[in-house]
């Protein structure tokens, strides 16, 4: 079989990554698009065409010109100021056998070194990965993440999972939404927050948390690695409201009306004594 013109600009492309170092090796680019490394040696082996979904990945994570890839002009690669001005990061992902996408999960305890090993093509596929039958989760990158601590409380428990969608540095100016919850991923710590945008601004994103007992802070856009949109909540925390709460909620609002009515006493006795 002879391959094609496109697969042969792919393969120069990827010899490129790899001189650069901005990829270990065709292996670890394999595993960073959710390819077979063995679909690469068989191109090698002019066996097998690049098929497209690959292509489409290579060009989002690695900035591999299209335009090189199918007529042959241009660049190699797209020029970094000609997307954005922040540090792209390569998205791991992991696919099934039919090439689906499947959710990476990102336990707690897992998270502490989260930030630093995202380039480590073993540390991402070795945590759990599931599916959902829901249509929106067809389409997009999505990882979870175990919510800990009492930051976000009430709108989040400890051990509660948040399915979220990863949102590309180029974009996160325009989409990240002020007042909106999102996950924010640094080498130190993942956190969810409800977030004021700032970046076009200030370059800083303000972490404010649901839990009024915690202060708001600022997060430099340099010092983030990934951003993701939460989309879904998963609990375990099934509750009824207790009966204390509905007692508090009756009596707070028995106090109310009896403020109202001593304010409405106040002023009726206010006119009657102009009159």
């Amino acid at each position: 079989m002879s391959i094609s013109n496109i697969t042969r600009r792919f393969l120069t492309c990827l010899d490129k990554l790899v001189e650069e170092g901005k990829c270990k090796s065709r292996r670890h680019f394999a595993l960073t698009v959710g390819y077979h490394p063995q679909g690469i040696s068989e191109m090698i082996g002019e066996r097998r065409d690049v098929p497209m979904e690959i292509i489409e990945k290579a060009v989002s994570l690695y900035s591999i010109n299209p335009r090189f890839l199918f007529s042959g002009k241009g660049a190699h690669f797209i020029e970094e100021s000609a997307t954005d001005s922040f540090n792209v990061k390569n998205l791991m992902i992991v696919c099934d056998q039919k090439g689906d996408e499947r959710i990476v999960h990102v336990p707690y305890p897992a998270q502490a070194g989260y930030g630093k090993l995202l380039d480590d093509p073993v540390y991402i596929q070795d945590l759990p990965t599931y599916q959902l039958p829901d249509p929106q989760f067809k389409s997009g990158s999505y990882r979870s993440f175990e919510i800990y601590g009492s930051s976000m409380q009430p709108t989040f428990r400890s051990n509660d999972i948040v399915i979220a969608a990863f949102i590309e540095p180029r974009y996160w100016e325009q989409a990240i939404k002020s007042n909106q919850l999102y996950i924010i991923v640094t080498h130190e710590e993942v956190v969810i927050k409800r977030v004021i945008n700032h970046v076009k601004s200030e370059k800083v994103i303000e972490c404010v948390s649901d839990n009024p007992e915690f202060d708001p802070y600022t997060i430099p856009v340099q010092n983030i690695i990934e951003v993701w949109k939460v989309r879904m909540k998963l609990t375990t925390y099934l509750e009824a409201p207790s009966h204390d709460d509905q007692h508090s909620r009756i009596s707070d609002q028995l106090d109310a009306q009896q403020k109202m009515l001593e304010n409405l006493q106040t002023q009726i006795s206010r006119q009657s004594i102009k009159a």
